[in-house]
Formats: C-alpha cells, structure tokens, sequence
C-alpha cells in the first residue's frame, strides 16, 4: 500500500512573473514552449530567413545568460538581469526594458540591428556593443558604467537624463567627407541633462547630434566632427566641464562659439583653428574594405593591424563577418558601406568567386557615385599574366575580365616581396604599408 503521507513530486512549471534564470538560447526556447509556445517560433538549424523569434511576451524577474542570438519583437522586460551574454547575431525591434540590469556581456553584429526600443531606469556595467545598428531607441534614467560602444552605429538614439561614466563612443555615427547632413530627417544621437564624466568619444561625426545641457566631466573627443550647435548649454547651474578636444577634431569642426569653447574646453583663444592649422593639418581618415582570398590570410591579417593602429578603419571578412547571415549580402553591403575598397590580388584572389563578385560590387558602386573605390595592391604578378580566355567559368569570363581591367587601370602598389607574411621582417613591412597604403588613403 502507497502511504498517503510521502511527499508528492512537483511538476516545475514557472509562472510568469516568478523568478527564472535562463542559461543560453535552447534553454529560453525550452522554458517558453512549456510556458507560451504560441509566442515563438523555434529553428534548430537557423539561416537568415529562418531566425528563431520571441513575440510579444513579458518577462518579469528573469536572469538570462550565456549565448543569445534570435530575434525579440515587442517583448517586454521588467526587473530583469543579463549577465554574462556573448550575443552574436542578437535582434531587438519594438522592445522595452524597465528596471533591468546588463552586466558584463558583449552584443556583437546586431543585423538588421536593434530598432525601437525603450531603456527605463536600467542599470549597465561592463557592456560591449559593436558592429551593430542602433536606431530610434531611448535610454531614459539610466546608469551607465564602463559602456562600449564601438562600431556600432547610432541613429536617432537619445540618452535622457542618464548618469555615463568610463565609457567610449568609438565610430558611432559616420557620413563620407564633404557630406551635407541639411537633409537628414532626425539626430544622431542626443544627450539631453545627462552627467557624462571620464568619457571618449572617438572618430565620429557629431555634426547631427547634441550634448543639450549636459555635463562633459573630463571627457576627450578624438578624431571627431563638432558644430556650433553640437553643443547646447541653456541651464546655467550645470556642474563644471572639463573636456579636451585633440588638433584633429578641432580642425574637422566648425565649432567657433567662444562660450562654448572657454566652458566647456577651457579654450580662451577665438582663433584656435587659425592658430592649429599652423602647426599641424588635417587627416581623412576613410573606412576601408579588404578584399582577400582565405589563401592568402596571413597577409591580410598583418596588413589590416597596421591599419587599424593607424587609425584606419576596416572591415576584415576574418573578424567582422557576422555568423547568420547570406555571404553575398554582407558583401555587397560592407561594399557599400566603406569608402574604399582595397584589393589583395594574387592568383587566388582573381580566381575566387567571393573576390569576383565583391569586385564586381564595388564597379557597381563607382558606376553610380563616379568616385574612385579600388586601392589594389598584388603580392603576386598573376593579375598582369592571365589572360582573358583562360577565365574560368566561361560564364562570368567576360565580368571577370572587366574586374580585372578596371584593377589595371589603376597603379597597383607592389608588395610581392611580403606575400610570405610569416617570414616578413614586421618593420620592413609596416614602413611599406604606412608609406604605400595609408599615407595615400589618408590624401584622397
């Protein structure tokens, strides 16, 4: 006979609004297909037309970490944590978090990006965000400490009474050199009554953004594009400013407002651009997509440190390529998103399909805008040996071959005597690169 006193098992089932702490993407869709399956929809084997997604659910009082990489659409969050995230691929539209905190994590390649979405009275420490899309997205009432923000790309984004402290804003907002932003239909970014203190702010263009009655406690802008109007000081008991801009962000700026630059730089000369340009010039700095066989890693791979140490910024398909997503679209959109296209050509480059069509791509691009993409450099002397009819497939012979023209039209900088990257004396190396690559990007 059964005893009627031995104790029961409990089924789990977790009632929404109940403390939950979720560890990775399987579990959150297991956990939410017990709870509301009506509210997902789950792919094991996901592709960029078949992202699992969360649709307009309310999470109260959970605790997610570890992987996060699908797509939430008008999803609420209420006292919940994310600690410990690495989310690739990770997709917010339409979403709101209240009284939620982001600790040590890392959301990385948000595409199409995070769009739409309400931070109140949320808490963030140690946060990375790059090589995303931000836009239409505000941060209301927030503490922020140690937020980076790097590549990652902001539009109409608005930081609302928030305390930042330690964190960088590093090539948040770009437009190509010369660009009239009179058309642009909404800010970049806006910070509005907010304490900003031991902040950097790197090689962005704040031209369409503002700092509006905010407190910039030793922050520095390096590399960066500042107006007049950049900056807005109404209320007159803010606490004292003490920010730095370096000789390139002041001569890039048309920022002349002596109030300005006295309360908020302790810059007490009018003339401070006359009197820079007179010891030092202007630097264009563009973003450069390398164009590469696998083969031939090695190389690119040295090549792109150089130029990121010189502050050149580049898309390198071995660190930047988002997981997800189709080959040729990221292609074809890191194309046209960089200003030049910089072509490794050896004999595995021109017989690859990838290197074929990001050429073909970039013809596309300088057809329509009529300014001049491909920087080709050749670590072998293939591209002037083949031969039109040796092109393989036969199909694509005749798009080849013009890929390959328009390459010749242009001087090819020679680095045939570093192609074995291993065995490059590094020094040799970076004086070719600084002398051949960068200092003529830097001039065009």
């Amino acid at each position: 006979m059964k005893r009627t006193d031995q104790p029961q098992e409990k089924k789990e089932h977790v009632q929404p609004g109940i403390a939950v702490r979720i560890s990775g993407q399987t579990e959150l869709l297991d956990h939410l297909a017990a709870l509301a399956p009506g509210k997902i929809i789950r792919y094991d084997n996901q592709s960029p037309k078949h992202v699992s997604r969360v649709k307009s659910h309310t999470f109260t009082g959970y605790t997610f970490t570890k992987d996060l990489s699908l797509l939430f659409q008008k999803c609420k969050f209420h006292h919940c944590v994310f600690e410990n995230i690495w989310a690739f691929f990770l997709d917010l539209q339409k979403c709101e978090f209240i009284n939620c905190e982001f600790r040590n994590s890392r959301f990385s390649h948000a595409q199409p990006g995070w769009n739409e979405l309400i931070f109140r009275d949320c808490y963030f420490r140690n946060i990375e965000f790059d090589e995303g899309y931000m836009a239409n997205t505000i941060f209301e009432r927030c503490y922020i400490v140690g937020l980076d923000l790097i590549g990652q790309e902001l539009f109409n984004t608005h930081f609302l009474d928030c305390h930042i402290e330690n964190s960088q804003f590093q090539s948040v907002v770009y437009y190509p050199p010369d660009y009239d932003i009179a058309d642009e239909t909404a800010d970049d970014v806006v910070f509005s009554n907010c304490d900003i203190q031991f902040c950097y702010f790197a090689t962005s263009d704040f031209r369409n953004s503002s700092f509006h009655d905010s407190t910039l406690y030793l922050c520095a802008f390096i590399n960066c594009v500042l107006a007049n109007e950049s900056i807005i000081s109404e209320n007159k008991n803010l606490a004292p400013n003490y920010a730095s801009l370096d000789f390139q962000t002041i001569l890039k700026s048309e920022l002349t407002d002596p109030v300005i630059l006295q309360n908020y730089f302790n810059i007490q000369l009018p003339d401070v651009k006359a009197q820079i340009e007179k010891i030092s010039s202007r630097i264009a700095f563009k973003k450069v997509f390398i164009s590469y066989s696998f083969k031939d890693k090695d190389f690119a791979v040295a090549l792109n440190k150089i130029l990121n140490k010189n502050g050149i910024k580049t898309f390198l398909w071995e660190k930047d390529a988002p997981g997800g997503a189709y080959l040729e679209d990221i292609m074809s959109q890191n194309v046209r998103d960089h200003d030049t296209l910089l072509f490794i050509a050896s004999e595995n480059s021109i017989k690859s399909k990838a290197c074929q069509f990001e050429l073909s791509e970039g013809r596309k691009k300088q057809e329509e805008t009529w300014n001049n993409v491909f920087f080709p450099i050749h670590i072998d002397n293939y591209i002037f040996e083949v031969r039109q009819n040796q092109i393989r497939p036969i199909s694509k012979a005749s798009e080849y071959w013009d890929n390959i023209e328009e390459l010749k039209r242009i001087n090819s900088k020679d680095f045939t005597n570093f192609s074995d990257a291993g065995a490059v004396y590094m020094s040799t190396f970076e004086h070719a690169v600084l002398n051949q690559i960068v200092d003529h990007i830097r001039s065009t």
